[in-house]
């Protein structure tokens, strides 16, 4: 028998005999996984969970107010609109402060929460983060503009935009792929620790939102360096209808898979648009949150053109309702924000 062959012959009755004489060989333990990943599960549990409801009309909302189980309210608005007019029983925090700790733990676990804004872009944002944070939560679809139509309190973009800008049918399919940040690193170990403090760390700086405007001067300075990607979020369907050019397209639920991810540039500022802003909010929170530098497009497609094959979905004051209000600071605790609440885009 050869050398090499005793050697094997050792080593299989050597393992053999193990379990007899108690030996059990220590499993290797998991390495821990990355604060992108524990982020990324968060952020895809969020925007895959069947129970999930991302936005809810006004008059979803009063029905749950008059319900058994009403829903816990927050106005994210500046103190000062907020005691203009404000729905009735809301609560106000500040969006910026909100992810903090301390305000954290005073929002309920067991029942719905609805934030909301002017508009429902920053509502959107904060729900996002929220939903990561493990909270049933839903943002107010219109903000409250679709509240009231008293316009002393929807003060802000009660008009739908009325920009024509190019749009294009060519699909755009992403050439390559990236490495993915590291996400928002902390010395926590905990998953929702990890995951509430990067969540603060981009509400603490302010929401980030651009408009078509700005976009479109953007893409068309000839200077290529300065081009961000732009990321539609809408279903592929309606992207192929018509889309603003040069984007690409991963629809909203399945932004946050690594395959996904691994199409965006993280070294690049990345556009994201919807179709009225709310989606495209939600996704940027989240982009930002796992270390992308992400900005919404205000009022998502519709903000860039009005033809109706391409942005059907569009705000109707005429049908919006028109529902009560209260003013000042009612019978709901409020305590103006630090941070003077509001943000950019409503």
């Amino acid at each position: 028998m050869t050398q090499r062959a005793i050697l094997i012959l050792c080593t299989v009755i050597a393992i053999a005999l193990m379990p007899i004489l108690g030996i059990v060989l220590a499993e290797e333990e998991a390495a821990p996984a990355s604060h992108f990943d524990v982020i990324a599960a968060a952020a895809n549990e969020y925007l895959n969970d069947a129970d999930t409801v991302f936005n809810t009309g006004s008059e979803a909302l009063l029905l749950g107010m008059l319900g058994d189980e009403a829903p816990y309210v927050i106005s994210v608005r500046k103190y000062e609109d907020y005691l203009v007019g404000h729905i009735p029983g809301a609560v106000i925090m500040g969006g910026s402060t909100l992810f903090q700790s301390g305000n954290l733990a005073t929002l309920p676990e067991d029942n719905l929460i609805v934030p909301y804004c002017y508009t429902g872009h920053t509502g959107s944002q904060v729900t996002a983060l929220l939903g990561m944070c493990g909270y049933d939560v839903s943002n107010l679809t219109w903000g409250i503009m679709g509240w009231t139509k008293n316009t002393s309190v929807a003060n802000k973009q009660f008009s739908n935009p009325t920009t024509d800008l190019p749009t294009e049918t060519t699909v755009n399919e992403p050439t390559m792929t990236y490495a993915l940040p590291a996400g928002h690193l902390t010395n926590a170990t905990e998953e929702s620790e990890i995951i509430r403090q990067a969540c603060d760390a981009y509400a603490s700086e302010g929401w980030k939102n651009t408009n078509a405007a700005a976009l479109y001067e953007l893409i068309t300075d000839n200077d290529s360096d300065n081009d961000p990607v732009i990321l539609s979020v809408r279903s592929a369907d309606d992207y192929a209808k018509g889309h603003i050019p040069g984007a690409i397209n991963i629809p909203f639920k399945s932004l946050a898979t690594t395959a996904n991810l691994q199409k965006l540039d993280p070294d690049k500022q990345i556009v994201v648009y919807c179709y009225t802003g709310r989606s495209g909010s939600q996704a940027t929170a989240i982009l930002n949150v796992l270390g992308y530098d992400a900005t919404n497009l205000l009022w998502g497609i519709s903000g860039w053109t009005t033809d109706s094959e391409v942005a059907a979905k569009r705000f109707n004051p005429d049908t919006s309702v028109d529902y009560p209000f209260q003013s000042g600071e009612g019978d709901a605790p409020v305590a103006p924000p630090a941070d003077g609440g509001g943000g950019c885009g409503g």
